[in-house]
């Protein structure tokens, strides 16, 4: 069934096309963007909107405006999408001292744009105005002679002024008059609750081996793909991410190696920590789909006299499991990966050289748990026995202090 990701609230120009979109959190059990705090729920709504569905395209041809906490302001890290997909905005709550002033100048220089959000021009807030490229005015709690004198003190600034909680069309009719540039209100567009899949993210304790690597002093591209190899649910879900309309792939992906080169040390960082942010899932798991994926490549080693297809083998194996690590079909899921093509026929049907050390690999499974005599797989349990062993020594070597 599909569940609520996010809201979203257009934000119109004076023609009437919409300029942006906000995005608001939302969580089915009624619990507020306050109650889990600003970091939190940002974290959520982006992760979600890249992870959860990838055909809603309307979101990338606009930029998207979120809110960011002053954590994640003065944290040092910059949000993963690339700066002309997103508007940070600023809430009331942020207090704009010396040092917040010179975070969001590193993040102007970075491309980044910045709305001021339900500003009341308030004295310590002027050093932001310089920095910022939207004034939003929460026209309920400014009257209107005060923003239009505002306005009019302000016509230096290089900004675009936003009338939010538009009501109805004098309002509308009367802030057009002024002079404002963009409008928001239950008038214009109530939010819209935006269905869609929402994808589990790896446990945080399986993520340590993961960050350790990613932010090493020099780290190893190799080190970083075995390091992720431990968490197949950060996998899929960075494959996802890769594949979404804001990493659009354009070539097949077949190894780790790849989904790591493609996406950037940089982004790979950004997103890992975000996904810290989100709920974890159950290692049960976690173990059973990572020991499939490995045995699927140790036996694709052994037989593959060209060492061409551990790689890809593992990857089938991961992907195989997507309905119990993620609860989505693997139908569904393969269908917005741009994976190649022997891996998807593997995955599906069987198919292929990998196909069959799947197909080998989960018939295993099955006669194990069944508890059927295990002799007509040859060295197959032996490869299970040492990839269980790799598996269980992954996990529990993996700490949070």
């Amino acid at each position: 069934m599909p569940e609520i990701l996010f809201a979203s609230q257009p934000i119109y120009d004076c023609d009437g096309h919409i300029y942006a979109h906000e995005l608001l959190y939302r969580h089915e059990t009624g619990i507020t963007a306050f109650e889990v705090g600003d970091s939190v729920a940002t974290s959520e709504v982006l992760y979600n909107l890249c992870t959860g569905l990838l055909e809603y395209v309307e979101h990338i041809k606009l930029p998207v405006c979120v809110n960011v906490s002053t954590e994640f302001l003065l944290s040092g890290l910059f949000l993963p999408l690339a700066p002309e997909h997103v508007i940070v905005e600023l809430v009331e709550r942020i207090e704009p001292n010396d040092e917040i002033v010179e975070a969001i100048k590193r993040w102007v220089a970075k491309g980044f744009r910045f709305a001021l959000d339900d500003f009341e021009f308030q004295e310590g807030w002027k050093p932001l105005l310089d920095l910022a490229t939207i004034i939003k005015v929460d026209i309920e709690r400014t009257p209107f002679d005060v923003a239009k004198q505002r306005y009019q003190e302000l016509q230096h600034l290089d900004v675009l002024w936003l009338a939010e909680r538009i009501e109805d069309e004098t309002t509308l009719q009367k802030y057009q008059e002024l002079g404002f540039d963009l409008f928001q209100g239950y008038f214009l567009a109530r939010p819209t609750a935006v269905e869609g899949r929402r994808v589990p993210s790896a446990a945080a304790t399986q993520l340590t081996l993961v960050i350790n690597q990613l932010f090493a002093e020099d780290p190893e591209l190799y080190e970083i793909v075995a390091a992720l190899q431990t968490d197949p649910v950060l996998v899929v879900n960075l494959l996802r991410i890769a594949n979404s309309p804001y990493y659009g792939l354009t070539r097949k992906i077949e190894s780790l190696k790849e989904v790591v080169m493609l996406l950037g040390l940089e982004p790979l960082r950004k997103w890992v920590l975000l996904i810290v942010a989100v709920k974890g899932q159950a290692p049960e798991k976690t173990k059973l789909i990572l020991t499939r994926a490995y045995m699927c490549s140790e036996l694709a080693r052994k037989k593959d006299p060209f060492n061409r297809l551990p790689g890809p083998a593992f990857l089938v194996g991961l992907l195989s499991g997507s309905e119990v690590l993620l609860g989505i079909e693997k139908q569904t899921f393969l269908a917005d990966l741009n994976v190649s093509e022997s891996v998807r026929s593997a995955v599906l049907n069987d198919e292929g050289e990998l196909g069959k050390y799947l197909q080998e690999v989960q018939q295993f499974e099955y006669d194990l748990a069944m508890k059927k005599p295990l002799e007509g797989h040859g060295d197959l349990f032996d490869i299970y026995q040492q990839c269980h062993f790799l598996v269980d020594e992954l996990l529990n070597n993996i700490v949070i202090d």
